[in-house]
């Protein structure tokens, strides 16, 4: 019988599985007294082998049988879970995850798992020898009898629908257009049952896109407790909101960033054991990731409770390294400085370590962040721990956007960086030395205008002055704009070569009326720090900020 169709089935199941068996190993080395936990390792090393057997797997098959019976002598108290029987099975795990890698890329099983068996055999084996097979157990995954059906599609298949989607967005709002231009009420009406129905399917599609935020974070506990044992330090990976689920897009957009947080706060953050005993803090680190939703966005942080950031130290490493010029950080605020630490090439190591360095990605973080339409922000306290906050839209794909007019162009901002808009008599906006300021809730907020972007006039006319109001790196600033023109849902595409490499923009949309928008980058825009020179927060305009 040809098993080849149920290949992707296998290794769908066979990585639940692996995932499962990491993360429960993870939870036993801290409670090793907890039989349902080995009983929950042994179902899934157990389903694991007969799968692979019945796919004709042999070699994966030998080593979850051989991980089996290591677990089945630990379950009957021949041998205890410590230390050594979890470098084992975490080393199987991974060993496996390879193999079953190989499955799904056509590329067969090559990995030699001769050497692991042997060692998994020689633990605690009995003094008659080993290889027993275990008592069956039942096997960890059921199919339902009835009820709720389930079917695996694929990735690129769910791509494409989005794709669809946002497309009949696109054609709804030429369709709108062209009912108000018109004045047929009819057409009107059969837009309005069309935008229904677009509604409905973008949200069906957007469901079906949605998987759980533990897909992508399943890995990092492990990678913390690997981590932390290299570098002679104890440090434990604590996960809040795991079961959220998330637009595919998101996750993939998010997953090797989180890695680089997480690598930072055990590598910099986390002190030994002697320098916390000393501090009054126990011996063991902890690292917290939470992800939560908020209204229109997905809010995720990665916090530690190691020694913190020293914006000082921080600011004499970039003018050490010439990020920026010499003098220049004593004029900048705490948050701007801790924000020097995502400049391409910042680092405070003395030394280069295989871990990394606070700084080491973070530049392709908040790269990243900023062409999602997001923003990052950095927290640290000294002796108490730092933390860094993602804020991102719920899609990458379809976005809600606000349009702004300046000059002969219509701008679209995405509303999750818009902190609220504002109308500003003339003389509520303040001029001094440094540029124009206006009082918003008793915050002195500094007045750029958008209109001094290329093609577009010096600004507004007229006595009162729409403001969209944003955060640039933990501070308001206010851009004045000719017009607004309200709220549309768009559905983004990526720039390509060379726009894409233009300071400020994130993509471009389609409107109603045909017209080709830029979607705006505003924490790009805005970033108080880009490359050597500060951006330089005047009332001659962004066009002149940063070096781009």
């Amino acid at each position: 019988m040809d098993m080849s169709r149920f290949r992707d089935l296998f290794v769908a199941e066979a990585r639940e599985h692996l995932g499962a068996m990491g993360d429960t190993i993870l939870v036993l080395e801290k409670a090793p007294a907890t039989p349902r936990l080995v009983d929950a390792l042994l179902r899934s090393a157990h389903s694991l082998k007969g799968m692979a057997a019945s796919m004709e797997y042999p070699e994966i098959a030998a080593l979850a049988h051989r991980m089996e019976e290591l677990l089945d002598r630990i379950r009957r108290g021949k041998i205890p879970f410590d230390a050594g029987a979890a470098d084992l099975l975490l080393a199987g795990t991974d060993l496996l995850g390879r193999m079953v890698g190989g499955v799904a890329t056509s590329d067969g099983v090559t990995s030699d798992a001769a050497p692991l068996v042997a060692r998994l055999l020689a633990y605690g084996a009995p003094e008659g020898g080993a290889g027993n097979a275990p008592p069956d157990a039942s096997p960890l995954v059921g199919r339902p009898g009835g009820g709720e059906r389930t079917v695996r599609v694929r990735a690129e298949v769910l791509d494409r629908l989005m794709a669809v989607a946002g497309e009949l967005i696109t054609s709804k709002n030429c369709l709108a257009t062209l009912g108000e231009e018109l004045g047929d009420s009819r057409l009107r009406k059969a837009v309005g049952e069309l935008s229904r129905l677009v509604r409905e399917l973008r949200n069906e599609v957007t469901d079906l896109r949605m998987l759980p935020f533990s897909t992508i974070c399943e890995r990092l506990p492990r990678m913390v407790r690997d981590l932390a044992r290299r570098s002679g330090k104890e440090a434990v990976l604590e996960l809040a909101g795991k079961e959220l689920e998330l637009d595919r897009g998101l996750l993939e957009l998010l997953s090797d960033h989180l890695v680089h947080l997480v690598r930072n706060a055990v590598d910099h953050g986390i002190e030994p054991p002697g320098e916390r005993e000393v501090a009054g803090k126990g011996s063991e680190g902890r690292i917290l990731l939470a992800v939560s939703r908020e209204r229109d966005h997905v809010v995720v942080t990665v916090s530690d409770d190691g020694r913190g950031m020293d914006p000082e130290r921080i600011v004499a490493a970039a003018e050490e390294r010439g990020l920026i010029p010499p003098g220049e950080g004593g004029r900048l605020s705490r948050g701007e400085a801790l924000m020097l630490t995502c400049l391409p090439g910042f680092s405070t190591a003395d030394t280069v370590t295989d871990l990394s360095g606070r700084g080491v990605g973070m530049d392709a973080v908040l790269s990243a962040m900023r062409q999602a339409g997001g923003s990052l922000a950095i927290r640290s306290e000294l002796g108490e721990g730092s933390s860094i906050t993602l804020r991102l839209p719920l899609s990458v794909a379809i976005i809600t956007v606000l349009l702004a007019a300046c000059g002969s162009r219509t701008v679209a901002l995405p509303v999750t960086a818009v902190i609220r808009t504002v109308e500003l008599e003339g003389d509520a906006v303040i001029r001094d030395g440094e540029g124009r300021f206006f009082m918003l809730g008793g915050e002195r907020v500094p007045l750029l205008t958008l209109g001094t972007l290329p093609g577009g006039p010096p600004g507004p006319a007229g006595e009162v002055v729409p403001v969209v109001v944003s955060d640039a790196g933990g501070r308001m600033v206010g851009l004045s704009v000719d017009r607004l023109l309200g709220q549309t849902e768009v559905f983004a595409r990526p720039l390509g070569r060379p726009l894409a490499r233009v300071r400020g923009l994130s993509g471009s949309a389609v409107l109603g009326d045909g017209r080709v928008v830029f979607i705006l980058d505003l924490v790009n825009l805005l970033g108080p720090l880009e490359g050597p020179r500060r951006f330089a927060f005047s009332h001659a305009g962004i066009a002149q900020g940063g070096t781009g």
